[in-house]
């Protein structure tokens, strides 16, 4: 046993413990006293405010989300419940080039700084003081975006900067670095990022590197252009000397698939080299068309946006008019078969029946045993053309039809998944079932978005056996934690910050699915921030203790 004799404030008895080395659990109480792990051992009848049994439940670290979205968000919805409810206790904001700061004229309606979201601070040290100014939900590091820096200097325009203008952006880094920003992120595939050459992208990483950040990019393509992407990320990494990040990797779209291997080859070889490079992934087959109708239908056709019990009526009732129908049918096969060009294109539109599968049908659909299976399929048994066969299912099956469309392969996905460097992100902002239509959550919901870090304790772990659970626990605590720099997260140690899941394996349930991605999931019994219970036997309890946390060479570190 370690630690002293005194009494805790929450003391866990009866648990397996998972202290995100990888190493296999072990038994152990924990004690905590103020925000920290004071004592592990057998501390069952040791004096404490709060005991919670967790009768041969797992305790992990808390997880660390290292790509999100809720620069603004979590000025809003302070809760998070959306990410918290998922056993995130720290997030990594700023991603995709774009972050909160600096906020200024020139930088007000990119795509992360929406309209009706209000703010007062200008600076990072302004943002982050105001973060620190009330707790949130889940504590919170932060990368700068170079989209953020290149408007403020460059506006839109695609063209190199001049050396003074290079040098205004490398301060606008320094200013961020030293206010304890963890990084730079980019967004390559983005206005204004994408005008951005490899020598613009090395000079400000070497400022990022100057104080021991990250360079954490989405990449300038995942499709066509992903393997020279990767390559091109590896060697800003190497002439800057940051380390290096690659983004929700993925190989998106058919043509591309078995790509995977050769990006972990070019990975572990620049790793032989000395270059640090990992990588972060989602926990889903799917990327921008999760739902099939945004891959299938343009917006005027089919109102996305709106829940399916609202969009799905409009769409029958054009369906119903022969005239309309044939339309439909030709614009659809259209889309389908053009070239497609750029990222949105390329990620939201699809080639070919086969990436489009049946989820799931109204209840009591004769059709039920169709679910799992591809259109391209179904249709082929049916002899009838998928278009077709689609559009019957939606006359069959209204607002009961799911279908996603698949743009990962299982192949690719288990060739990241396998790989120690990488890691987990839900690519969401931060949010709660009461606030889906406010500014800051434009990004049509997702299942990750409330269930990302469960799916891998269900999906990977206890359905699939694709890996062991410590080994998932450490992709999603220390690993992360190591990466970032959190210094005191990731870990189950004496003196550690108390971030803390308690969960049964054979309980846990995602709840969210693809035609209701609003659901919170099951079997997380307590979620722990900072040694207060933000989860406990009635849900969400309210009292948040999330904080900035900076880097650790800033002031006010955590």
């Amino acid at each position: 046993m370690s630690g002293d004799r005194a009494g805790f404030d929450t003391l866990i008895v009866g648990g397996r413990l998972i202290d995100g080395s990888g190493s296999p659990w072990v038994r152990r109480d924990i004690g905590i006293r103020d925000g920290r792990i004071a004592a592990l051992g057998s501390l069952r009848g040791r004096e404490a405010g709060r005991v919670i049994d967790a009768a041969d439940r797992y305790i992990a670290p808390g997880f660390v989300d290292v790509h999100a979205h809720s620069d603004f968000a979590l000025t809003i919805n302070r809760g998070a419940e959306s990410q918290v409810g998922q056993g995130i206790t720290t997030e990594v904001i700023g991603n995709c080039g774009f972050s909160a700061y600096p906020r200024l004229p020139e930088t007000r309606g990119l795509m992360l700084d929406p309209k009706g979201v209000d703010g007062d601070w200008s600076t990072p040290a302004e943002y982050f003081e105001q973060l620190g100014a009330r707790p949130t939900g889940t504590n919170v590091a932060s990368l700068l975006g170079h989209s953020t820096i290149r408007q403020a200097v460059l506006g839109s325009d695609d063209r190199a900067p001049t050396r003074a203008e290079l040098d205004r952006m490398k301060a606008f880094v320094r200013e961020a670095m030293e206010a304890g920003a963890v990084g730079m992120s980019t967004g390559l595939d983005y206005l204004p990022g994408v005008h951005a050459d490899a020598d613009e992208l090395v000079a400000l990483a070497g400022v990022v590197a100057e104080f021991n950040g990250t360079y954490a990019s989405h990449l300038r393509g995942y499709t066509g252009t992903l393997l020279a992407a990767v390559d091109e990320a590896i060697a800003i990494g190497e002439r800057s000397g940051a380390a290096v990040q690659l983004s929700h990797m993925g190989v998106f779209g058919r043509k591309q698939w078995g790509s995977a291997a050769r990006i972990v080859e070019l990975v572990e070889g620049a790793r032989e080299r000395g270059v640090d490079v990992t990588a972060d992934i989602m926990a889903y087959p799917t990327a921008g068309a999760w739902w099939a109708p945004r891959a299938i239908f343009t917006d005027a056709a089919y109102q996305w946006r709106l829940p399916a019990a609202e969009a799905m009526p409009a769409l029958q009732a054009r369906l119903k008019d022969p005239r309309q129908r044939a339309e439909l049918r030709g614009e659809v096969e259209r889309r389908r078969q053009e070239p497609k060009k750029g990222f949105h294109e390329e990620l939201m539109t699809f080639d070919t029946w086969s990436d489009i599968y049946l989820d799931g049908v109204a209840a009591g659909s004769p059709r039920a045993a169709w679910t799992g299976r591809s259109i391209a399929e179904l249709a082929a048994e049916q002899g009838v053309e998928p278009v077709d066969l689609y559009f019957s299912l939606i006359d069959q099956e209204g607002a009961g039809l799911s279908t996603i469309r698949i743009s990962i392969s299982e192949e690719d996905y288990r060739t990241f998944l396998a790989a120690p460097w990488v890691m987990f992100g839900t690519d969401s902002a931060a949010t709660s079932l009461e606030r889906n239509r406010e500014p800051f959550n434009f990004i049509m919901a997702h299942p990750r978005h409330y269930a990302n870090f469960v799916r891998v304790l269900t999906h990977f772990v206890r359905d699939q056996r694709w890996i062991r659970l410590e080994e998932a626990v450490r992709k999603m605590s220390a690993l992360p934690a190591l990466r970032f720099n959190l210094g005191d997260r990731g870990l189950i140690a004496t003196g550690r910050a108390a971030d803390l899941v308690v969960f049964d394996l054979a309980k846990v349930q995602e709840g969210a699915t693809w035609l209701q991605p609003r659901a919170h999931p099951s079997g997380l019994d307590y979620v722990l921030v900072n040694g207060r219970i933000e989860v406990g036997d009635s849900g969400f309890t309210g009292d948040l203790a999330g904080k900035p946390l900076l880097r650790r060479a800033a002031a006010g570190v955590s």
